[in-house]
């Protein structure tokens, strides 16, 4: 039977592609397919659905998100590959709440502009949810890109988004208030295969 992997072509994925796709070793470069890393789950469905064997490898924030969304998956991590970069603040992706300088969880406003980046708007509303629970109310405001400028430009008050080497959070003057999550990179098939 002919095995679909569905890889991402985002470049900075590339490395940990690599170093899955040497642990599948039914993968057939003429199998593979490309797609950006958020949607590599939904295509990995879709051709389980179809009746097709397909592995995808993906970023765990991303498995994460979309495993949020579609509480009944078929999906299933079959194997968590340690991201380990000396470069990231963390050594891996993070996703992060975001703010100026000074802010805590303690002296955020109970009142904000939240811009969060488009990629999580379910671990966004989940993590922004505990924090509603707390007495605190935000707009959620979502963009593709540039979320650091929607804080210097005004737009925002605090953000959501991937930490990695924290360079721009130092551009921006921006500190990191609370880390959502951690991410790892992720080799995900069918609970049934």
């Amino acid at each position: 039977m002919i095995v679909f992997i569905v890889i991402p072509k985002n470049t900075g994925l590339k490395q940990y592609t690599d170093i899955a796709l040497g642990y599948l070793t039914e993968a057939d470069p003429k199998n593979m397919i490309e797609v950006r890393g958020e949607d590599v789950p939904s295509w990995v469905v879709q051709l389980r659905k179809k009746g097709k064997k397909a592995i995808g490898l993906t970023g765990e924030d991303l498995y994460r998100e979309y495993v949020i969304e579609e509480r009944e998956t078929t999906l299933q991590v079959v194997r968590k590959i340690r991201w380990a970069d000396g470069q990231a603040l963390f050594g891996k992706p993070a996703l992060c709440l975001i703010g100026p300088k000074g802010m805590t969880i303690d002296n955020l406003p109970r009142e904000a502009t939240v811009c969060i980046a488009a990629k999580y708007p379910k671990i966004a509303k989940r993590y922004l949810n505990l924090l509603e629970g707390r007495g605190f109310s935000f707009k959620k405001i979502y963009m593709n890109g540039s979320v650091e400028s929607s804080y210097t430009t005004g737009i925002a008050d605090i953000l959501i988004d991937i930490v990695y080497t924290g360079n721009s959070l130092k551009k921006y003057g921006l500190v990191i208030i609370d880390v959502i999550l951690y991410s790892d990179f992720v080799i995900i098939g069918g609970k049934n295969d």
